[in-house]
């Protein structure tokens, strides 16, 4: 027979309590701060002071920012992995275990903007973390990808999502929940069953208003393509170039913090001196890598706008292009989980330009939308959710093997041109 004296509660007045309680608070704020200005910006002395604590009871925690970061991730890897298994383990169709995943992280970061749950970190340095850190976290990632691919291949069996490797539709799905830090707001949080349904609507019936046929395409080849922000100077043209497409290679694979500009300029089989000649700093670097991939991208999309077409065949064309130039040899281009390692004037105006193109490719959906190629949908949703597709591509690098991007492409967007469910019941 069970006794009051049985039961175990959390209490309030254990110092084991009370110490995880504050040491929840100290990753919560360092998250928040991590998320907008990235750790080289971010001091344990802005931490604690944030939470009105002393930099010593920050380092009772914590003895380096590098393990600060590290336990911030392992925080949000946690999160992702409970989300992850309590969809898993729904008894459900793999279809309804995905909507309950998605819409779960949706929840949880409209509670943290309401200020009803603490922030968790995006995995966007973990390359800046030592070995061993890094490794941990990669792992971590691993299961939970691993549980996204077990649900998507459940539905594959059930005859509910149209067979293809598993590993690209989780990847697609992830696109969507890791990019909802970067566009939901405060707004959306006041209104946000609207919003969320806008996503469940994308993500399980696509956009395409009848089922799109992905077509044989061209890409374009970017080096007969001028590009307006470089020197006039062809020659100085393509040493800038070469210096910007080699420093993405590096900031996308290694962070700011662990990119080297001895290690860039010896890729180059250049002087440290010459590299210098062109690019100030490292700083300056990274500010003109983000100028090249707004070139590269305001570009193709005109380039996927000048055919003479519809919104949907304009979109794909848009899509495919600027996935295709990652894994082409004009790329990569630098990924936007970089931003925050920029300075506030310099961040700004990317911010600006990136709004832009990511306006630009609004304008086609607004033209299926008219010309009804497109289904009724938010427009405003759908946007942020191909950016965020978009945003998140060259991470299939490490779950496709032998990538040709040319049918790649196509698989990866069918999620978003066509929906994951081949059928899904009304209650979805």
């Amino acid at each position: 027979m069970n006794s009051l004296v049985d039961k175990k509660i959390a209490s309030p007045f254990s110092k084991g309590h009370q110490h995880q309680r504050k040491f929840q608070s100290i990753l919560s704020e360092a998250a928040q701060l991590f998320n907008w200005q990235g750790s080289r910006a971010t001091t344990l002395v802005d931490i604690a002071g944030s939470l009105k604590l002393t930099k010593t009871c920050v380092y009772y925690y914590v003895k380096t920012k590098e393990d600060l970061v590290y336990q911030c991730y392992v925080s949000s890897c946690d999160m992702w992995l409970d989300k992850a298994r309590q969809a898993n383990s729904l008894d459900a169709s793999g279809v309804e275990k995905i909507v309950q995943m998605v819409r779960e992280h949706f929840n949880q970061y409209i509670e943290t903007l309401n200020g009803k749950a603490p922030h968790f970190a995006m995995l966007t340095e973990v390359t800046s973390l030592n070995t061993d850190h890094a490794d941990d976290i990669a792992q971590r990632w691993d299961e939970i990808f691993q549980l996204c691919c077990d649900m998507v291949d459940q539905g594959m069996a059930q005859g509910l999502i149209e067979k293809q490797d598993s590993a690209i539709v989780s990847s697609a799905i992830f696109s969507i929940i890791q990019w909802f830090p970067v566009w939901l707001n405060r707004t959306h949080a006041a209104n946000p069953e609207p919003v969320i349904d806008g996503v469940l609507d994308v993500l399980l019936n696509g956009l395409a208003a009848e089922r799109h046929q992905f077509a044989a395409i061209d890409f374009p080849d970017l080096s007969y393509l001028a590009l307006d922000s470089f020197d006039r100077d062809v020659q100085n043209r393509m040493k800038r170039e070469a210096f910007y497409r080699v420093g993405s290679i590096f900031f996308n694979q290694k962070g700011y913090k662990g990119t080297s500009l001895d290690e860039i300029a010896s890729s180059l089989e250049v002087t440290k001196g010459a590299f210098y000649y062109h690019i100030k700093n490292k700083e300056e670097l990274l500010y003109q890598c983000f100028n090249r991939t707004l070139d590269v991208e305001r570009l193709l999309l005109a380039k996927a706008g000048s055919v003479q077409g519809s919104g949907v065949e304009k979109l794909e064309l848009a899509l495919r292009y600027l996935f295709n130039v990652q894994f082409s040899e004009e790329g990569p281009l630098i990924r936007y989980r970089a931003l925050p390692s920029l300075d506030q004037q310099h961040r700004k105006k990317i911010l600006k330009a990136t709004s832009a193109n990511s306006e630009q490719l609004g304008a086609y959906i607004r033209q299926g939308l008219e010309d009804k190629t497109l289904r009724d949908t938010d427009s405003s949703v759908a946007q942020y959710m191909l950016s965020g597709a978009v945003e998140a591509s060259p991470d299939l690098v490490n779950k496709v093997v032998d990538v040709d991007s040319k049918l790649l492409s196509a698989a990866y967007f069918q999620l978003f041109m066509n929906g994951l469910a081949v059928s899904v019941s009304a209650d979805l």
